[in-house]
């Protein structure tokens, strides 16, 4: 699920892209990651615009949360990361929050 909405309890009070992934579908939580910052960009997931690997480790991320071999949460917590001057949150609920750069105020400037 992806929608742009108002901020949540985890986030600061601005624009915020969120997502939720869904830890017993098909998709990695990296794969989710990197789907929801493309909704949040309005570009192709598949183009190549958006790589995890300079900001976090994608095998990591994904293991982070998973749930242990016998069943119990892995943690708690969050884990945060910047890709493509977007600031991405994952909670271990499977929430994602993407908060866009913010504008430049001083672009209207002349």
């Amino acid at each position: 699920m992806h929608e742009r909405t108002p901020p949540s309890s985890h986030s600061s009070p601005s624009a915020v892209y969120r997502a939720v992934h869904d830890p017993d579908g098909p998709a990695t939580l990296s794969t989710t990651v990197v789907h929801a910052l493309a909704d949040c960009m309005g570009v192709d997931p598949t183009d190549g615009r958006i790589s995890l690997y300079d900001a976090v480790d994608p095998d990591a991320l994904d293991k982070l949360f998973r749930p242990r071999h016998d069943g119990t949460p892995r943690s708690s917590g969050h884990v945060s990361f910047v890709v493509a001057d977007h600031q991405v949150t994952v909670y271990s609920d499977g929430e994602i929050l993407i908060e866009p750069p913010a504008a430049d105020s001083r672009s209207d400037w002349r």
